[in-house]
């Protein structure tokens, strides 16, 4: 079947996506040296000067191919760089490009710096405005203008931020805990709060944040922008977008990661990091701040997982405590490597192929599984789809298809294993899996081995008092010797000392499948308990007491 014909637009704005390891970067340079284009990298890690390896850095040569943007920009000794800041410098970069006729290659890469070149996602001044006007929301407009003296600056038009450094506007919650961010959220916007991870601080900051420059709740704002546009994101930013999707076999891609991690190390990433460390200290030390491993720098793959390894003095480093240190460093890098990859496929799947509306551009898949192939199934498809592009016509390669979206957001907390979910598929896939039935029937276990001991206490205690009573009854009666307690004591020391405690909460515990009665919440054990510090004794007093 003929291809249909298009106007063609102009220039195509092309995003390659796909995890790491997939060859993402190499088919940007084969693109770019056919087309005229120029490579964007959108990796939140490469922004950074220097520590070329631990952010896995295109090489020298490679940026002689074809012109890289958006590498090699600012300090690492700079703590945060926000999406705003990113964006307001890479789009008069595409706009240059796309008027000089040139082709923007779009590498990525981190999710939000991807979406923020992609739609149009970010807060405006008309939603603001239109949230502002509804009654019910006008005591949070005057309850931040109150707090205008918190040292959050006001927004600039457009809803932007200003150019003062991130940490000084942060400066009213970066010393607050991620738990005490979260009860914050949740009360100012409980529906905001009920859709993130408690522990995702970025998302808790950005939303406190809005809410102090706004006046306006996140959750608010974010209605007011789905009845402009129903779809879950904002416009498509350039209306020209080709989407390539490097794909490979997930087995593949594992081993791929994990010679990556050996070939960096070959290449010197630890000293890259000693290095790095080194200067980073001194500037900390005369700052008197704490080293975190969520903001800047350090959120690079390979800091935190070899920390204990960098900390040991030069001489340890040799001994076996300092073999097995950068061991584990080793496999918790490669560990964590593989878990972002996953992460990546897993947005674009969440992401690009949802069906929900016209903002979506279509996504070509390319599979670089064998490489010995990969003219055939990468290069050649991925030339053909931009050409057709260029030339104003529908690719002949079907794009992938979309689905339905069935992973909504819904709150749910496991008090079994103590995790929280803020997506509906990931509570199903939970309360679903193998651990969390173990844990499930670990608990069981417990609430039989405790009703035995409190069968036996309660048994014990009955003879007693029918004892106490005959005794007084024929006169001869006798207080007994041991309080309860230490019948208590001796009932549990010889049942259960090597027994593990029970959970936190018992109350109730939510399994997924309805909450669970007492007999699943009581613990066997006169130890401390793991989760909140309780005794068997503890947990008799709240049950019989």
């Amino acid at each position: 079947m003929a291809a249909s014909i298009r106007t063609p637009l102009r220039v195509p704005v092309v995003f390659i996506l796909g995890a790491t390891g997939t060859g993402k970067s190499k088919l940007a340079l084969e693109i770019g040296s056919k087309f005229n284009g120029e490579i964007i990298s959108t990796d939140s890690m490469q922004i950074y000067k220097g520590l070329d390896i631990v952010t896995n850095k295109v090489t020298v040569e490679e940026q002689e191919i074809c012109p890289h943007h958006m590498i090699n920009y600012l300090s690492p000794l700079e703590e945060n760089h926000h999406v705003h800041q990113f964006r307001n410098k890479a789009l008069p970069i595409i706009e240059k490009l796309l008027n000089d006729k040139k082709m923007p290659i779009i590498v990525g890469g981190t999710n939000y710096y991807i979406e923020s070149l992609l739609w149009n996602t970010l807060i405006k001044s008309e939603d603001v405005e239109r949230v502002k006007q509804q009654p019910e929301n006008l005591k949070h407009v005057k309850e931040a203008g109150e707090n205008k003296d918190s040292g959050v600056s006001e927004a600039e038009e457009d809803g932007e931020e200003t150019n003062r450094p991130r940490t000084e506007r942060d400066s009213v919650y970066q010393d607050l805990d991620t738990e005490t961010l979260y009860k914050r959220l949740q009360e100012v916007d409980p529906v905001y709060a009920s859709r993130t991870h408690p522990n995702n601080r970025r998302k808790l900051l950005r939303a406190l944040e809005v809410f102090d420059v706004h006046g306006t709740p996140m959750s608010e704002i974010h209605k007011a922008q789905r009845i402009e546009s129903p779809s879950s994101v904002g416009e498509l930013r350039y209306p020209n977008t080709c989407v390539l999707w490097v794909q490979s076999e997930q087995s593949v891609l594992d081993d791929r990661t994990n010679k990556r991690v050996n070939t960096m190390i070959e290449k010197g990433l630890i000293q890259e990091l000693l290095d790095f460390h080194k200067e980073f200290n001194a500037k900390r030390t005369q700052e008197n701040r704490e080293l975190d491993y969520t903001t800047g720098i350090f959120q690079s793959i390979g800091f935190k997982e070899f920390h204990e390894y960098l900390i040991l003095p030069e001489e340890e480093k040799h001994s076996e405590k300092g073999k097995l240190l950068f061991e584990k460093g080793v496999e918790n890098m490669k560990i964590a490597t593989r878990q972002y990859a996953r992460r990546q496929i897993y947005w674009i799947k969440n992401r690009l192929l949802r069906n929900k509306g016209h903002n979506y551009p279509p996504v070509y898949s390319m599979d670089s599984t064998d490489v010995s192939h990969w003219t055939e199934k990468v290069h050649d498809p991925a030339v053909q789809i931009v050409q057709d592009y260029m030339n104003g016509v529908v690719p002949q390669q079907e794009p992938l298809p979309l689905r339905e979206y069935d992973n909504g957001a819904e709150f749910n907390e496991c008090k079994a294993c103590n995790k929280t979910f803020v997506m509906r598929k990931e509570w199903n896939i939970h309360i679903k899996s193998a651990k969390h039935k173990k844990r499930l029937r670990s608990l069981r276990k417990r609430f039989h081995d405790t009703c035995d001991i409190l069968d036996q206490f309660k048994e014990k205690k009955s003879m007693e008092r029918e004892t106490t009573l005959a005794e007084m009854t024929s006169g001869t009666a006798n207080i007994a010797t041991d309080s309860v307690d230490g019948v208590m004591r001796d009932c549990v020391d010889s049942d259960i000392s090597d027994k593990e405690a029970g959970p936190r909460d018992i109350k109730s515990l939510d399994t997924g499948t309805g909450a669970v009665n007492l007999r699943d919440m009581v613990g066997t054990s006169n130890e401390q308990s793991e989760d909140k510090g309780e005794s068997v004794s503890d947990v008799r007093d709240k049950v019989l007491f």
